[in-house]
């Protein structure tokens, strides 16, 4: 499409040539008939090697006469022309049902979802108006899908557990899964059944192949407009707020409670029964045995405060020579009386 119309969708002002876009550009391929965003200066000189179409650029920048488009946050247009060039990329042109589709007659599927072929819906699903059932999906008795939420190929929603609306769930996840409950008694161990169920809020979105427990009683919760990479696992009972980021490969135990606006990177693990305070920055790998009180950057294992981490680390490369100097120092005392 041409600049001026896509300035147009952007409610921005465009500088240049009127010329013809076909796609988004990445720094790192060929842009030719590209439209490319630069976040700042930095990388101004790298966009402009790669012969970009346009610019999406911060004010102040000289694109050398490459046409652009000069806005507060190129960042954020930049999801925007990601959206403009691919607007049906999650959902369908038309809404469907596949003939391969299992459905009980006593769910409830309101219009215009979408359900493709081999997905599963058992008696007393719910399902929102505008909501996309991919390929091979199992929803299971009594769950609760909101309006316009995508389920990717292979997700499965476990009995009675509810997501909200406008979620996005990919391949491979299951939520609602047993916690790992179990007693050990008399050599024998006993595994306690999970009854509880998991309640996704509004705008959540779950990267692939992670698990999310059903809680023993009650209920697991993940809050509002959390997001979730791929490979993560909550374990039953935890309960996460709102807006918080949690990284690949992370693992939250049972009955945490994790405030918002918590970042979690990736391996981290947090032990069970363990309090995360608001605004906490846990980093990667970082392990964490006991309550966060108040919004830290925690990093290490034993997870520390990164200032007394890195104070410790830098420490530990003076330790031969100091080990050496205390050695020497015992030496000159033997022997002494006053070496007290």
């Amino acid at each position: 499409m041409k600049l001026s119309r896509i300035s147009q969708l952007l409610n921005e002002q465009y500088h240049g040539e009127d010329i013809d876009i076909e796609r988004v550009g990445s720094l790192e391929a060929d842009c030719k008939k590209a439209i490319l965003y630069v976040e700042n200066s930095k990388y101004l000189e790298k966009a402009k090697a790669r012969k970009p179409a346009a610019l999406v650029i911060p004010p102040g920048l000289n694109t050398g006469g490459i046409p652009f488009i000069e806005v507060e946050d190129p960042k954020l247009v930049f999801i925007k022309l990601l959206e403009i060039f691919n607007p049906s990329r999650n959902k369908p042109d038309k809404a469907y049902i596949d003939k391969d589709v299992k459905i009980s007659t006593e769910a409830d599927v309101k219009p215009d979802v979408t359900v493709m072929a081999g997905a599963v819906i058992m008696k007393g699903v719910r399902i929102g108006a505008g909501s996309v059932i991919y390929p091979n999906c199992v929803l299971e008795k009594d769950c609760s899908i909101g309006t316009g939420t995508i389920l990717y190929s292979g997700v499965i929603i476990r009995e009675r557990c509810t997501v909200g609306n406008d979620c996005i769930i990919h391949s491979g996840t299951v939520v609602g899964s047993d916690g790992y409950g179990f007693y050990e008694k008399e050599g024998k161990i006993i595994k306690i059944p999970q009854i509880g169920i998991v309640e996704i809020a509004d705008r959540v979105e779950i990267g692939a192949n992670c698990a999310v427990d059903r809680a023993t009683v009650d209920k697991t919760v993940i809050g509002s407009d959390t997001k979730l990479d791929n490979m993560v696992h909550i374990a039953h009972n935890v309960r996460i707020g709102e807006r918080c980021l949690i990284a690949a490969q992370a693992g939250i135990s049972g009955s945490v409670n994790i405030g918002n606006h918590v970042i979690i990177l990736g391996q981290a693990g947090i032990a069970d029964h363990v309090s995360i305070a608001d605004n906490t920055i846990i980093l990667a790998q970082s392990g964490i045995p006991s309550d966060v009180k108040k919004a830290e950057v925690l990093f290490g294992t034993i997870a520390r405060p990164i200032k007394e981490h890195h104070r410790i680390h830098a420490a530990l490369k003076y330790l031969p020579d100091l080990l050496k100097r205390v050695k020497d120092l015992e030496s000159k005392l033997e022997g002494r009386t006053d070496k007290y």
